[in-house]
């Protein structure tokens, strides 16, 4: 995709703009908000003869020292377009949902990006480097969803705070000096302002810091700000070079200070690098800094755990043949399901086997062309009619209680299609129904043709929350109010939120996109973790994850490692989530239990490498198919994952994992930097920010877990094999799990 490249002039918006190159999108151009100026307090320097100095207006949104250099940066030494704004807005709208507000600083990104548009009509998508802050994050998303514009994220969660500034520096190769401070007593302006970031590493300054204060190696708690002077990837022309500074302190905290940048000129380079464009695409087997496996460990991986399971299964003698019986292709489960409707005290409730009332006619011809066309129409219909359904449905249940049930209430929907091609045309309904706003998580597979109850082609069940979709709109109730509505009693109960939702829109490394009206996860009362059904894609490119050659004779099939991949996405979401206490995120091993899905792909590929193994021929019949060995390599992928948590070490990027290399003994962060929800900071950028806006000191942590609690037990898995699961896909997992903090509590750790 073409972008263009939101820049600040520090290290992650350079790096993040180097890894979208890296992953094969297009730079156009770069945008930059600037700072409104105001009147400095107090000058390290001679006060009388900088009596002119200024300091940036602060923002919760944007890094705004050094701003002085970003358009040299932009024009001189990358040879690009360069737009920029003045920031005009103020944060008006605190809360970690943004909404679009009038004189919101979000706003002037908005204005800005839609002046590039006009410039630019080509550009797909825009860069940022956003790392663990939800508040920037959700903002930008936002902010491209109405431009129709892809975040590109490449940054978010990726590694650990020491290993991303390693990849900053040796992998990006950056350069880059301090040109804010706000560490005392760990990083002072008079001392560290103007000083080179990897002398600082190189030296021991910031382990140190990080060992003894806690301080993120990186900076992402606002510890410091930086200003990029050289990158040689797309620094192509020049490098900066700052040749008049000055050091500004804030008189109400000394620690606090910028760099005023009052003169700096570009050197240019005696010979000019290829393109950026060019230069990156050449580095692509390059290794970038993530999380992710390489695709050959992978296979590696699963193939020792495939061979195990497949050497403790009995060896047949049966004659088989390349090609599945369609007697197990075209099997009707010829079985009726009533609509089913259950509520509970709490407000939760479960709508189960929705499908139309009547089956749309499907009189065509197998000689007609168009029949899929049709078919999908067909669909579309019933799936019209099962919202009308499902809207009679919730008005009832709001008639019998004291609150308001809409489709927003809605934390889980299962999707079930007689056919996946019909899924693009419903899904356009589906978004226009449940929103794309704090959306639902979702699981959609593909029974086969006919499988469905009465020849139907959809089927949909749904979880709901009373009131939690409200709970998640609102910032405060009427305190007067007399109405015993769930959402009165969730306002008030302040330790365990109704619901939060998990819904990054922003393409990185760390876990998949959401491709449509659909969360990563709901999480219910800080208990239930609800996953939406996970593929095998690598989230950096959206692709399904393949072996290197097709010789399955002595390698891992791709629904293996699909399978595998699809456990590390579940386990990368998991570790997303945050619920205090001092344990971040989550494990597998919290999985309360789960369905494996395995396509008709998947089958018939262990059949064809079990006949190119074999080297039989000759016919076939049902009991020659493989499934014993599917599901037993299957359950032994899957357990594998779990007792490894899919490779992902939960805690690393929030840098609470006491496994991290380059730690030292006190390598985990304060747990009263987590507010009640478990979010790092609120999820605000830094503690100043979280504690400004939330007016209140951080609570204290009480819950704790260490693997010596765990108590044994194996995660109940069902395993099934469908027709066909999204994107072509060969293998999903779909899990319910509990929370960290209520695992500790059912002692599950």
């Amino acid at each position: 995709m073409k972008f263009v490249a939101l820049l600040s002039g520090g290290k992650d918006s350079i790096y993040a703009t180097l890894l979208a190159l890296r992953h094969g999108h297009e730079l156009v151009c770069c945008a930059h908000l600037a700072p409104r100026r105001r009147r400095r307090l107090s000058s390290s320097q001679d006060d009388d003869h900088h009596d002119d100095e200024d300091l940036e207006e602060e923002s919760y949104m944007y890094q705004t020292a050094g701003s002085e250099a970003v358009r040299l940066q932009v024009e001189e030494c990358m040879g690009l377009p360069f737009y920029v704004r003045e920031i005009r807005g103020k944060s008006r709208n605190t809360s970690l949902v943004y909404e679009e507000r009038g004189h919101d600083e979000v706003e002037d990104l908005f204005h800005l990006l839609q002046t590039v548009q006009k410039s630019h009509p080509e550009i797909e998508a825009v860069s940022s480097g956003a790392i663990l802050s939800t508040y920037q994050r959700t903002r930008i998303e936002h902010v491209c969803q109405r431009l129709r514009l892809t975040s590109l994220s490449y940054l978010w969660r990726m590694s650990s705070q020491r290993a991303l500034l390693d990849g900053i520096l040796d992998d990006g190769g950056i350069e880059a000096v301090l040109v804010r401070v706000a560490c005392p007593p760990g990083l002072l302006p008079q001392k560290h302002l103007n000083r080179n970031l990897r002398s600082l590493r190189d030296d021991g300054t910031l382990d140190d810091l990080h060992g003894r204060w806690g301080m993120h190696p990186a900076g992402e708690g606002g510890e410091y700000e930086t200003l990029v002077v050289d990158c040689p990837a797309l620094f192509r022309f020049g490098r900066l070079k700052l040749e008049e500074v000055v050091v500004v302190c804030d008189e109400s905290d000394e620690g606090v200070g910028i760099l005023r940048i009052r003169k700096c000129r570009v050197e240019k380079k005696m010979e000019k690098q290829e393109s950026g464009n060019e230069s990156e695409k050449g580095n692509g087997n390059k290794s970038i800094t993530s999380h992710h496996y390489s695709t050959t460990a992978l296979k590696g991986v699963v193939d020792h755990v495939a061979q195990s399971a497949k050497s403790q299964l009995p060896t047949s003698n049966s004659t088989m043949q390349s090609t599945i019986p369609k007697s197990i292709q075209n099997r009707v489960i010829r079985s009726m399901h009533l609509p089913n409707v259950r509520i509970m005290k709490g407000g939760l409730c479960h709508i189960s086997a929705l499908i139309s009332p009547i089956a749309c006619d499907n009189n065509y011809s197998n000689n007609n062309s168009n029949d899929k066309v049709d078919e999908a129409e067909a669909a579309v219909r019933e799936f019209l009619t099962i919202t009308q359904m499902l809207q009679t449905l919730l008005s009832r249940l709001t008639s019998s209680s004291t609150s308001s049930i809409t489709p927003q209430d809605i934390i889980y929907v299962h999707l079930y299609l007689s056919e996946i091609s019909h899924f693009a045309k419903i899904n356009r309904h589906y978004q226009q129904y449940f929103g794309t706003h704090l959306p639902p998580s979702r699981s959609c597979v593909a029974v086969g043709h006919r499988a469905l109850p009465g020849g139907r082609r959809v089927m949909m069940d749904c979880i709901l929350q009373c009131d939690s979709g409200r709970y998640l709109r609102t910032d405060a109730i009427d305190e007067n109010s007399t109405t015993d509505s769930f959402l009165q009693r969730a306002m008030a109960n302040h330790h365990h939120p109704l619901r939060k939702v998990l819904h990054v829109q922003s393409l990185s490394t760390w876990a998949p996109v959401c491709i449509g009206p659909y969360s990563q996860a709901n999480v219910l009362r800080s208990s239930l973790v609800f996953l939406a059904g996970m593929i095998g894609l690598i989230p950096e490119t959206m692709r399904l994850i393949q072996s290197d050659g097709d010789d399955y004779a002595e390698g891992a099939n791709d629904w293996e490692l699909e399978l595998h991949q699809s456990w590390r996405n579940a386990a990368s979401v998991l570790d997303g989530l945050d619920d205090g206490g001092g344990v971040a995120g989550g494990k597998l091993e919290d999985c309360l239990g789960g369905l494996v899905y395995l396509s008709l792909g998947a089958l018939e590929e262990l059949f064809l490498s079990s006949v190119k193994g074999r080297g039989n021929g000759g016919g076939a019949n049902d009991n020659d198919i493989p499934w014993e060995e599917l599901w037993s390599r299957a359950n032994s992928i899957s357990r594998h994952a779990v007792s490894c948590n899919g490779g992902v070490v939960m805690g690393k990027v929030d840098g609470l994992s006491s496994s991290e290399s380059n730690s030292n003994s006190n390598d985990g962060i304060d747990p009263t930097l987590y507010d009640e929800d478990g979010m790092l900071y609120g999820g605000y950028e830094d503690e100043e920010t979280w504690r400004e806006i939330s007016g209140s000191l951080p609570a204290t942590a009480t819950v704790t877990a260490t693997a010596n609690d765990a108590s044994e037990s194996e995660t109940p898995l069902l395993a099934v094999c469908l027709a066909e699961l999204p994107m072509k896909a060969k293998a999903e997992v779909e899990l319910i799990c509990a929370s960290r903090r209520a695992a500790s509590c059912l002692r599950v750790v």
